[in-house]
């Protein structure tokens, strides 16, 4: 389980039993014979005279920069027929990438009496100092020292009244970094090239390392049976990255002539960059190996009557994935040969479609927005319609596809 996941379900369980706090739920009705307390659900397990606080937001995400500060009101409303007096504590918790010091934390006011039915708005600082590291953390900010009875040690208390507080400190990343996904689809036995580029936009040169990495966090099913191994791929890059310049790595992948299937790898350009968070500096690999047919399709109809026949052969998209890039650029073509009662068909071409997708700047890097690299042909697809004239009987299409992963018939008997 990732440190994402982790925070998400702290978070999600204490709003879970914050939200019971602010729902006035009491605990009138004893255990069901034979149910032991701990299996109870939480709003069971609340003491029945737990202070009816109602706190709006209970939840706040906190994007600070080193050096900069943030803050945010917190309402509390006063739901009990007394006053009630609250005194902001704050409580660090036990995940996260970085250690928070509780002193970058304040609540003003200190304290304060809140009437019957009454309100009081509380200021949320986050001052971070412009040393601190880039990371994620979170606190809790407990406005009352009451507490869920729990079955089981916590490592920190499940305050009833808290406001959960998820902090993340960020520092802009000094290297543009494009692509960050590397899609194609391989043939077996032959070679590829590709380019990631790295440009330093800060004031001082930055180390690189760029390395295949056996953490694929993009692989969730676990390992699979992969296509190749990593040593079919070759890296070459220059050791550091000057201020201003923009460098490029190379990848070359050598597919093995016996390889097929699927090949999911990363590749860790390990920036010497304190802001390059972690996997931000990965680019990840994904390649679908496949081998030319040798042999066409075949597909056999009939036909009642002597009418026109018409068919149409489109390609696949040649790049689904338009935020990666591709090595095999090549156009698709079809070996078409209709065969019929009589023998061959004279197939006659009448339309020849190409169709294709460009994108224009969301997915280029800032550099290269004012070249000529704004524009990103993502997709193409190429149709081609057949006809001839068709007569009662059997008939046998065979298409042999060149230059693409897949490809889409229709066969239209009659006008």
């Amino acid at each position: 389980m990732n440190r994402y996941r982790c925070v998400s379900i702290y978070i999600l369980v204490f709003a879970m039993l914050t939200g019971l706090a602010a729902s006035e739920v009491v605990n009138e009705n004893p255990s069901p014979v034979g149910m032991p307390d701990q299996l109870l659900p939480p709003d069971q397990l609340l003491p029945p005279d737990f202070t009816k606080l109602e706190i709006s937001p209970q939840y706040g995400n906190f994007i600070v920069q080193p050096g900069n500060s943030k803050e945010m009101t917190v309402t509390i409303k006063n739901k009990e027929n007394k006053t009630v007096s609250v005194k902001p504590n704050t409580v660090m918790m036990s995940y996260g990438q970085i250690n928070v010091d509780p002193a970058w934390i304040s609540v003003k006011p200190g304290s304060a009496k809140i009437p019957a039915g009454g309100n009081q708005k509380f200021t949320v600082n986050v001052s971070v100092p412009s040393d601190a590291t880039s990371g994620n953390s979170g606190a809790q900010i407990a406005f009352t020292n009451e507490t869920y009875p729990m079955p089981y040690p916590m490592p920190v208390p499940s305050y009833v009244h808290v406001f959960q507080l998820s902090l993340d400190v960020w520092t802009p990343p000094k290297i543009q970094i494009a692509p960050q996904y590397i899609y194609d689809s391989l043939q077996a036995g032959k070679e590829y090239d590709y380019e990631i580029k790295l440009k330093n936009i800060g004031n001082e040169s930055i180390n690189i390392d760029p390395k295949l990495s056996n953490d694929n966090p993009y692989n969730p099913y676990g390992q699979m049976p992969t296509a190749f191994t990593d040593d079919a791929i070759t890296l070459s890059a220059p050791s550091k990255v000057p201020a201003g310049a923009t460098e490029v790595v190379k990848v070359h992948v050598n597919v093995p002539k016996d390889s097929k299937g699927y090949y999911n790898g990363v590749i860790n350009l390990n920036i010497d960059d304190p802001s390059i968070r972690e996997q931000e500096g990965n680019v990840q690999l994904s390649f679908n190996v496949w081998r030319q047919p040798t042999e066409a399709f075949v597909k056999i109809f009939s036909m009642e009557k002597t009418a026109p026949l018409t068919i149409e052969v489109s390609s696949g998209y040649s790049n689904p994935y338009p935020y990666g890039m591709r090595a095999n650029n090549k156009m698709p073509s079809f070996e078409t040969k209709l065969v019929g009662p009589n023998g061959n068909a004279s197939l006659k071409v009448t339309k020849t479609v190409i169709k294709g997708g460009v994108s224009m700047g969301s997915e280029m890097p800032p550099w290269e927005l004012d070249s000529k690299g704004i524009y990103q042909e993502s997709s193409v697809q190429l149709i081609e319609t057949y006809k001839t004239k068709g007569s009662k009987g059997e008939w046998k299409l065979e298409v042999l596809p060149n230059n693409t992963e897949r490809f889409d018939y229709s066969i239209t008997i009659g006008k």
